[in-house]
C-alpha cells in the first residue's frame, strides 16, 4: 500500500482531466439528455452505459491496449466510422421520433420507453466505446498516472476511480434532465426538441466519419 502516496497525484491529475471532460457537451451529453428527457430510467441507464465503456477505456489505455490502436490507422479508422454510423443512426431515429403524436401525456410517454434497460445501457456503450476522441484523450491522459512499472492495484484504483466519478456525473446528469419540469418541456415541444437532437446528431456523426477519413488520407500520404 505504500505505492499509493507515490501514484496518488497522478491519478488525482488523471480524476480531475476526467472530470472536466464529463463537463464538455458532446455525444455522451446528447445521449444521456436526449433519453432522460423521455424516461428517467432510460437516461440512468445510458449514463451507466457510458460509465462501464469510460471503464473499459481507463483498462485499456492503462495496459496498452489503446496506443496499439492508435498506432494502426485503419483500426482507428474502422473505430471513427462506426462511431459516426452510429450517431448518425441516433440522430435518424430522432428525427423519425419528431413524427410522434404531441398530445402524448407523460405516464404515456414513460409506459413507451420505461422497458428499455439493456437497450439503453448499450446506446451509452456504444457512443463511449466508438468514439476514437475518447481513446485518444486517455492516450493523452493515462502516462500522467501509469508507467511500465505500475502495479495491477494501481490501475484497478484508476479504473475502478473513473467508473465512480463517470457513474456519479452522468447519472445526476440524467437525474436534473429527467425532473418534472424538464420532461414537460419535452413533450409540449417533442417535435422540435427531437429536430434539434437529431441534427446534432446527425452533426457529430459526419464530423466523426470526415475527420476518420481525413486522419487516413493523411496518413497514407
Amino acid at each position: 500500500m505504500e505505492n499509493i502516496q507515490t501514484y496518488l497525484p497522478g491519478l488525482l491529475a488523471v480524476f480531475a482531466a476526467i472530470s472536466v471532460a464529463f463537463m464538455s457537451p458532446g455525444p455522451n451529453f446528447l445521449g444521456i439528455v436526449s433519453s432522460a428527457v423521455k424516461h428517467r430510467s432510460n437516461g440512468v441507464f445510458v449514463g451507466l452505459g457510458i460509465s462501464f465503456g469510460t471503464a473499459v477505456w481507463a483498462f485499456f489505455a492503462s495496459t496498452g491496449v489503446t496506443a496499439i490502436l492508435i498506432a494502426y490507422d485503419n483500426a482507428a479508422f474502422v473505430l471513427g466510422i462506426l462511431g459516426g454510423v452510429y450517431l448518425s443512426w441516433l440522430g435518424f431515429k430522432s428525427l423519425r421520433d419528431a413524427r410522434t403524436s404531441k398530445t402524448m401525456t407523460i405516464a404515456q410517454e414513460g409506459e413507451a420507453v420505461s422497458s428499455k434497460p439493456f437497450a439503453s445501457l448499450q446506446k451509452g456503450m456504444l457512443i463511449q466505446l466508438t468514439n476514437p476522441k475518447t481513446a485518444m484523450f486517455w492516450l493523452a491522459v493515462a502516462p500522467l498516472a501509469i508507467s511500465p512499472q505500475t502495479p495491477w492495484s494501481i490501475i484497478a484504483m484508476l479504473v475502478l476511480g473513473c467508473f465512480t466519478i463517470a457513474v456519479v456525473w452522468h447519472v445526476l446528469l440524467a437525474l436534473m434532465f429527467s425532473s418534472g419540469p424538464a420532461r414537460s418541456g419535452y413533450l409540449r415541444l417533442k417535435p422540435i426538441i427531437s429536430v434539434i437532437f437529431g441534427i446534432l446528431f446527425i452533426g457529430l456523426g459526419l464530423k466523426l466519419v470526415s475527420s476518420s477519413v481525413i486522419a487516413l488520407m493523411k496518413a497514407t500520404l
